[in-house]
Order: structure tokens, then sequence, then C-alpha cells
């Protein structure tokens, strides 16, 4: 039973009479079960070609012989979702779901399934290289010999997403649709999978993300590469996902998008999510009105600790933006900060002015990224409220916004969520 579909890519293949007709030049498998089976070989040789169905030929033996002449053999005709094996996938990128990266086909790896062949998985490693160039053997005895035994790299079939030519005769490589597994990670191993790709490659993948994974993956993607993937969106659709993002991480977007294209988008936004990324714009975009999110939750301090819980139950707040609750006055002038745990604990008849803190850090709109990083690392905070020229509350800085301009991509999404401490 053949192991590797490059030992059956360009075998000779012999008549009844032993006559030479041709040689393998691809293979078909198609989808019926959850495997693709092998069903067809495509034969090229100086008779002509076509496609011959497995049944109408003898791949048992040590040569592949025509049950009958080629004249007389009928010809498979292949079906709209059957997968060509050498033009669909040796060679093609495809989408390691496991390692969140995409890799070279290097070989298709074959295994019995009754009495046919099904494709099982991809090699995406050097030894399948070997294979193809016919060194593999002496190749691999020396390695061997030398203690460095080399390893195939299997990824199973179910385990990725092929990326497909886009042409019957071999066009662009595009992802298929739908994406169920890639859809199913963490936005950013999503956004490592997505980075890999050629930008039309991008587009397509966020295109078919529901809308608020594609916004959470385009928040974990390096500005300049999600600016280049909303640049090429459908308005409609890139407008749904800046609705779907912070309002901070929709005005970096915009930032870096052109003039025209970002005016576009904010015309097709929710007007109130608009609005936001509007005054967020506005700031230049190393200050602290340029990263602070208006995604946070004040309380008046004349309130008990039981209407402020209720208050929270009836406007529930974004999930980063509930680290502190804010005091403000009649004027939204910031009076003092109640962190969540002395809320809980709080007797509930308890006034919010005697459960906060009235000594409040805090920034104005105008102070640079560097003093920011300083104030959030010097005193432990989560999250650094923004204060207008009037000393009115009008945004947050939290950690995670600090540590984007901070850390490089790549320790960026290693770290973990960051979560309400015990203060």
């Amino acid at each position: 039973m053949l192991k590797y579909l490059t030992e059956l890519l360009s075998r000779p293949v012999f008549g009844p009479d032993g006559s030479k007709v041709g040689r393998v030049h691809d293979a078909i498998a198609g989808q019926i079960g959850r495997l693709p089976t092998l069903s067809a070989i495509f034969i090229r040789g100086r008779r002509g070609d076509g496609w011959i169905g497995l049944d109408d030929i003898d791949l048992g033996g040590p040569r592949l012989l025509l049950r009958r002449s080629w004249a007389d053999t009928p010809r498979y005709a292949p079906a709209d979702n059957d997968l060509r094996l050498q033009r669909d996938i040796l060679d093609k990128q495809i989408v390691d779901v496991h390692d969140y990266r995409v890799v070279r086909v290097n070989d298709v790896r074959l295994a019995a399934c009754g009495d046919r062949a099904c494709v099982i998985g991809v090699d995406a490693g050097f030894r399948a290289i070997l294979r193809r160039t016919g060194i593999s053997k002496p190749v691999e005895a020396l390695a061997r010999l030398v203690g460095r035994p080399l390893r195939s790299h299997l990824i199973a079939w179910d385990d990725v997403e092929t990326l497909e030519p886009g042409a019957a005769g071999g066009g662009r490589i595009k992802l298929k649709v739908p994406h169920d597994k890639i859809a199913a990670l963490h936005p950013a191993d999503i956004a490592d999978i997505i980075e890999q790709l050629d930008p039309q490659q991008r587009t397509e993948v966020i295109e078919a993300l529901d809308v608020e994974t594609a916004a959470d993956t385009i928040e974990e993607m390096e500005d300049e590469e999600a600016a280049a993937v909303m640049q090429s969106l459908p308005d409609e659709k890139a407008a749904d996902i800046l609705d779907e993002m912070d309002p901070d991480a929709a005005a970096d977007i915009l930032a870096d998008l052109t003039d025209e294209k970002s005016e576009d988008l904010l015309e097709q936004m929710e007007p109130e999510e608009a609005a936001d990324v509007k005054e967020l714009l506005a700031y230049p975009e190393e200050t602290a009105g340029g990263m602070m999110t208006p995604d946070f939750i004040d309380i008046p301090e004349h309130i008990s600790a039981d209407e402020t819980i209720a208050l929270l139950r009836r406007t529930p707040p974004e999930g980063q933006s509930i680290y502190y609750l804010y005091v403000v006055d009649d004027d939204r002038r910031l009076v003092g900060v109640l962190s969540l745990r002395d809320l809980i604990v709080a007797d509930p008849s308890a006034l919010v002015s005697s459960l906060m803190t009235t000594s409040v850090r805090y920034v104005h709109t105008d102070a640079h990224a560097d003093e920011i990083a300083q104030t959030v690392n010097r005193y432990n905070l989560l999250a650094l409220p923004v204060l207008d020229d009037s000393g009115r509350l009008t945004g947050i800085v939290t950690v995670d916004d600090m540590l984007e301009r901070i850390l490089p991509p790549d320790r960026r999404r290693r770290l973990p969520q960051v979560s309400v401490d015990n203060e």
C-alpha cells in the first residue's frame, strides 16, 4: 500500500500488453467521508491524457497496469469537490492549527481505508523534500549514523485547513470557507496565522470570521498589518468590525488608514461608537488622550453601595473597564476611586463617599506615554484616569494599552489577561 503521494507521482503506467501508456501526473481524492479517499489518477502520455478511475487500474503490483487498453478504458469525470492532490495540496500552504503557523506541504500521507487509500495528513518536513528528490535513503542513513535521525513533520488531515487554488488551472492560493478550525482558535492565535499570509489571504480570513472574532483578531495584529487588512475590506464589513472594537483600538486603526477610507468608515459606524472614536482621534497618538478608552464606570458620590451594585447590573461595563469605579461630582470632576472588592464587602447602606479613596493618581489628556508608563509602574495600577483641562474625567488608560506601547508583539500575546487584584 502506498504511504505517500510522491511514491505514486511520475510512476510509469502500462497497458495489459505491457506497452507503456504514460506516467502518473496527479491523483484525485474524493470528499466522501471524513477523510478524502483516493478515487482516480491522471495519466499523461503520448497516446493522450486523462483521468482513470482506480477500479480500472491495478496499483497492487510492482507495476501500474491498466486492466484494459488505453482506448477501451473509460475516463473518470472529476467532481467539483474532488481534491487534486498534486495541484491543490502538494507544494501549497496549509494552516497548522496546532502550532498556529502556515507551512508548506512537501508530501501527502496516505493510508489504507478498506480497499482504497485515504488522505490522512500531510508532511511538511525536510524528510519529505528528500523523499521527493530521490535521495532520502542515503541521507537518512547518514543521519542515523551520526545519531541525528530525520523525522517527518506530519500533520493530521483533521488538524489543518487547506489553502487551495482559486482557479481550475492552479491560480492564487486562498483559504477554504468555512474556516471552522481557525475561527475556533483564540484571536491571538488567529492573528499569528494571519500575519504569515499574504495580504489577499489575510483579507479573506477576516471576511470569513464573524464580526466579534474579526474585531478581537484585528486588535491582536500589528497596527500596520491590521490597517492594511481594514483598508482592503469592504466598507460595510470594516465598519461593523470597528463598531465591535474598543474605541481606542478603533481610533488607532483609523489613524493608520487613508483619510478617505477613515472618513468613509466613520460615516458608516454606529453614531455613538463613531463619536467616541472621533474624540480620541483629536488627540496625538502618544498622549493620554490618544491612548485612553472612554469605556469606564463613573458613579456619583452620594449613592449607597447597594445602589451602586444595582447600577452596575443595569449597565454592564466592558470587561477591561471595571478595574476601578471612578467617583465624580455633579460636574463630572474626579473626586475619588472605589475598587470592586471594597464595594462588594461594604455595608449595603454605606455611601460611596465613605468608601472611596480620595488620593487618586491621574494624568491629563496631554500627558506623554512615558509619563503614563512611569505612573502605572510606580503605583502598580491596572488603570489610570485621564482628566481634561477642567478636571473632568474623560477616559482611562488601562495597563493593557500601556503594555501595547512598551512590549514587542510576540511578548504581548503571551501575557495573561489582567484581572482585578485585591487592592
